[in-house]
């Protein structure tokens, strides 16, 4: 029975059924993965360790990036602070092996290289000491800073990119965030987008789509809208990528852009690495009222969505940038055999 109506029934009116009935799945399956977000994520409060862990990551970060500017300001932070002390005394609490771990240690090394360069110059820190447990204090100053904290990269040290093995291309590749006074034109990043292209994608529809801005009034304004820029002066480019949603078939596919547009983004982020230029990734998880002013600014299409932006320039002499310390490979793998 279900051949035969499916040989009476006109194509037009089967792709609307099919329409229907997807447009049902995919409103149920985006509240199922809505509440399993909502049940996981690390809001602010949280309780869970990994949670914990996640939130003083991101506060690791967040001084990490106040020592690598140029013009360093001195007692930047202070709401940062407030909000990292008692998360520490939260995962000391909840981890009985704290000492080794590494999200412990890297935060603890970022605030020792915050204390110390405080202390060097007499800054009086007596509001950051009221926020931390004493004993937590003192570790801090014990830390010996090797895993948190900044580096600093040489453009000197970049001179023979093109020609190093994949695997030392990709450990001495970090995100700056400084660049030098000196254009970038979308020529140069031309040939880097070429190299991106063998991303995979899925059945090879290719949905990723790139944006290539160097109008410095553009820039300019499309920096604040993605909010994460702050304190920095406006990088010479800026490369949005983007996801193509008519290169889907099924509700099934609603987050494949994000993964597609990941890779090449990492891909691309590697080509100018080896093209001797300096870049900085920047999420574009907006609120909807600055998605919208950014997409009105720089006329991306209803269909695409925002993956990723790529701050570009040339490298400065010397810069400093997040030590950014990574987990091992064994800290983050499941092998099921």
């Amino acid at each position: 029975m279900k051949s035969i109506l499916k040989k009476l029934t006109p194509e037009p009116v089967i792709a609307w059924l099919r329409g229907v009935e997807s447009d049902l799945k995919l409103y149920h399956e985006t509240i199922r993965q809505m509440r399993r977000f909502r049940r996981s994520y690390a809001r602010r409060g949280t309780v869970g360790k990994t949670q914990v862990e996640s939130r003083l990551i991101f506060f690791t970060h967040q001084i990490e990036k106040g020592l690598s500017h140029e013009h360093f300001r001195y007692g930047f932070g202070k709401t940062v602070l407030a909000q990292f002390a008692p998360l520490l005394k939260q995962l000391k609490n909840m981890d009985a092996n704290v000492q080794s771990n590494p999200v412990w240690i890297s935060a603890l090394d970022a605030l020792h290289e915050y204390r110390v360069r405080h202390e060097e110059v007499n800054k009086d820190l007596a509001y950051a000491r009221k926020l931390f447990d004493p004993a937590i204090w003192d570790a801090i100053g014990e830390a010996d800073g090797a895993h948190g904290g900044i580096l600093v990269i040489k453009a000197a040290d970049k001179a023979d990119n093109a020609s190093r093995p994949f695997r030392e291309l990709s450990e001495s590749r970090h995100s700056l965030r400084e660049f030098a006074d000196e254009p970038v034109t979308a020529d140069e990043i031309m040939p880097c987008i070429d190299v991106a292209m063998r991303t995979p994608s899925v059945c090879n529809r290719q949905p990723t789509r790139v944006h290539v801005i160097t109008d410095p009034d553009v820039i300019s304004k499309a920096m604040p809208l993605q909010g994460g820029y702050r304190g920095y002066a406006m990088p010479p480019a800026l490369v949005l990528i983007t996801a193509d949603n008519r290169a889907f078939m099924s509700q099934d596919e609603r987050n494949e852009g994000f993964v597609d547009g990941g890779l090449f983004g990492m891909s691309l982020l590697l080509a100018l690495e080896e093209a001797g230029l300096a870049a900085c990734p920047l999420n574009t998880m907006l609120p909807a009222k600055r998605d919208d002013a950014t997409r009105k600014l720089l006329h991306i299409p209803d269909s695409e969505f925002l993956v990723m932006y790529i701050a570009v320039g040339h490298f400065l002499p010397e810069s400093k940038t997040c030590r950014s310390q990574r987990f091992k490979a064994s800290d983050i793998t499941t092998v099921i055999a």
